[in-house]
C-alpha cells in the first residue's frame, strides 16, 4: 500500500531537485575567462574575456609569467581545470541556498556567468549581505581571482569561510590566492587547513612544498613533495623541488640519486646538470662537477658563468691550459657585456702564475674592451698586464704601464706598490721609496707599503728608519712575521750603532 506524501515532504524533494539541477548546471558551465596570451606576457595585465566550450582546451586562470618560479605548477592545464571547476558546486559540502537565492542564483548570476563573469560582480556585490549565503561570497571571490584582483579574492574567500568554517572549497581556493600573491607564510596554514578538510591532492600538496621552500621550511617541504609524488610520480617540480630541499638539508646522497634518475630520463635539461655540477662542487668533487659543465658543453647549453665556473674548477686541478679554454668560451658568450667576469678570471690565472694563459686571456679583454672601455675596466686592465709583464721580465713594459695607470688614478695604491717594487729591483732607492711613500697614505695599503718600504731602507742598511716604519706598520696592522722580522732589524741596528 503506498504511503501519502505530505506536501512538506513533496516541497522539500522539490528542493532537493532543483539544488541537484542546479550543481549539474554549474558544473557544466562554459565559463569564460582571460584570452590565451603569449606565455611571457605580464600576468598583471587585466584579462578580457573568452567562451570556454565544452571539450576546447581551457585558458590559464590567472596565469603566472614564464619566468616565475612557480609557473610550471600553477600553469598547467589540470590545474586550470581545477580552477576553472571553482564555478561548480558541491552541495554535500558547501552552504545551502534558500528558496529566493536559488532563484537569485539561477535566474540572475548563473546567465552573467556564462556571459562574462565580470557582469557577475554588481549583482554577486549586492548579493553577498551578511546574512545571505556563502556561496555568494565564494563565487564572488572565484570571480576577482579569475580577473587577477587576488586582494579582493582573499577578501571574499576570508568572508566565505568566517560564514561557513568548512566550505572546502572556499579554503581551498582561498589557499591558491594566497600562493598566487607570494604570501607563503600566510598560504602554509591554509593549505593545510584544505588537507585538513578532505582537499587532499597532488597539487595542494606540490604548492604546499612550494610554499615551505620559499619559506625555508625544508624539512616539511620534503614530506609535502613525496606524498604529491604519490599522486603525481612524474611530476617534473615536484622532483626538482624535492632535490632542492635535500640540497638545503644537505642530505647530498639523496638528492645526487634523484639527479641521476631525473637526468637518465631528462638528459636535455641544464637546470639538472648544473644542479648536480654544484652539489659536486660543495662536496669537493670537482672532477665529477667538471664533467657535468663539459656535458652542458657539448649540448650547448652552457652559459657564461657556468663555463666561468669549470675555468675555475679546472684551474684549482692544476690544468690552467683547459681553465684558459672555458674563460675564453665563456668571454665568447659575454660579448664584452660582463668585462668584469673576465678580468677576474685573468687575475686568478695570475695568482697560480700562469702567466701565458693570462696573457692571452687580456688580450680577449682588450679586444673585447674596445677603444672606449668603462675607466674601472681600463684601471684594471693596465693593472692586469702590467703584473703580466713583471712576471715575465719585460720590466720596461710593465713600468710604462703602471706610470699611464697612475696618471689616471693616482690614489691606485696596487700601482704604486707594483711600481715600487719595480724601482726597488732596478735599484732606483729614492723613486722606489717615493712610491712606497704614497702608498703608505691610502687607506688599506698602509701596512703593506710600510713594510716594504722598511725592506728597502734595510737594504740601503738604513736600519733606524727601518725599525721606525715596521713600528708603525705593527700598530695598523700587528702581524706575527713582521714583529719577528721588525725584532730582528732593532738587534742589527743596535749592533750598528754600537
Amino acid at each position: 500500500m503506498k504511503t501519502a506524501t505530505s506536501p512538506t515532504a513533496k516541497r522539500r524533494r522539490w528542493l532537493y531537485q532543483s539544488l541537484a539541477l542546479l550543481g549539474c548546471c554549474l558544473l557544466a558551465l562554459p565559463a569564460a575567462g582571460a584570452p590565451r596570451r603569449d606565455k611571457k606576457a605580464s600576468a598583471s595585465t587585466t584579462p578580457s574575456t573568452q567562451a570556454v566550450t565544452p571539450g576546447s582546451p581551457l585558458p590559464p586562470f590567472a596565469p603566472l609569467p614564464e619566468e616565475h618560479p612557480l609557473a610550471g605548477l600553477w600553469n598547467d592545464s589540470d590545474m586550470a581545470r581545477r580552477l576553472w571547476g571553482s564555478y561548480g558546486f558541491l552541495s554535500e559540502r558547501e552552504p545551502r541556498l534558500s528558496t529566493e537565492e536559488q532563484t537569485l542564483y539561477r535566474d540572475t548570476i548563473l546567465p552573467l556567468l556564462r556571459e562574462d563573469p565580470a557582469k557577475a560582480i554588481p549583482a554577486l556585490e549586492a548579493a553577498a549581505k551578511p546574512e545571505a549565503s556563502a556561496l555568494f561570497d565564494y563565487t564572488l571571490g572565484t570571480v576577482y581571482f579569475q580577473r587577477e584582483d587576488i586582494t579582493n579574492a582573499v577578501r571574499h574567500f576570508e568572508t566565505a569561510l568566517a560564514k561557513f568554517p568548512d566550505f572546502l572549497r572556499a579554503q581551498r581556493n582561498l589557499a591558491l590566492a594566497l600562493v598566487r600573491q607570494g604570501r607563503y607564510a600566510e598560504a602554509i596554514p591554509a593549505l593545510t587547513r584544505t588537507l585538513t578538510l578532505g582537499g587532499t591532492d597532488g597539487k595542494i600538496l606540490g604548492l604546499l612544498a612550494f610554499a615551505q621552500v620559499q619559506e625555508g621550511q625544508h624539512l616539511a617541504a620534503i614530506a609535502a613533495c613525496q606524498q604529491a609524488l604519490l599522486f603525481e610520480p612524474d611530476n617534473w617540480d615536484y622532483r626538482l623541488l624535492l632535490v632542492k630541499s635535500y640540497v638545503a638539508t644537505a642530505n647530498y646522497g639523496a638528492a645526487l640519486a634523484l639527479l641521476d634518475e631525473l637526468l637518465a630520463k631528462y638528459p636535455d635539461r641544464e637546470a639538472l646538470w648544473t644542479l648536480q655540477a654544484n652539489i659536486y662542487v660543495q662536496q669537493h668533487q670537482l672532477g665529477k662537477a667538471a664533467v657535468n659543465y663539459e656535458v652542458l658543453r657539448k649540448l650547448g647549453r652552457a652559459g657564461a658563468a657556468q663555463l666561468s665556473l669549470l675555468g675555475d674548477i679546472y684551474l684549482a686541478e692544476g690544468v690552467p691550459d683547459l681553465a684558459l679554454s672555458a674563460y675564453l668560451d665563456a668571454a665568447r658568450l659575454d660579448g664584452g657585456t660582463n668585462l668584469a667576469r673576465t678580468l677576474r678570471a685573468a687575475d686568478l690565472l695570475l695568482s697560480r702564475s700562469a702567466w701565458t694563459e693570462a696573457s692571452a686571456l687580456l688580450t680577449r679583454a682588450r679586444e673585447l674592451a674596445g677603444t672606449a672601455p668603462a675607466r674601472e675596466d681600463e684601471l684594471k686592465l693596465l693593472r692586469l698586464e702590467a703584473r703580466v709583464a713583471l712576471g715575465t721580465g719585460a720590466g720596461d713594459a710593465a713600468i710604462q704601464l703602471l706610470e699611464r695607470l697612475l696618471q689616471l688614478n693616482p690614489l691606485d695604491g696596487e700601482a704604486l706598490l707594483l711600481a715600487g717594487d719595480y724601482y726597488k729591483q732596478r735599484g732606483d732607492a729614492e723613486r722606489a721609496a717615493f712610491r712606497y711613500d704614497a702608498a703608505a697614505k691610502i687607506e688599506g695599503f698602509e701596512a703593506t707599503a710600510l713594510v716594504k718600504h722598511a725592506q728597502l731602507m734595510v737594504e740601503n742598511q738604513q736600519y733606524a728608519r727601518a725599525v721606525e716604519l715596521l713600528r708603525r706598520a705593527q700598530k695598523i696592522q700587528p702581524r706575527e712575521p713582521v714583529q719577528r722580522y721588525l725584532e730582528k732589524v732593532e738587534q742589527v741596528a743596535a749592533r750598528s750603532r754600537s
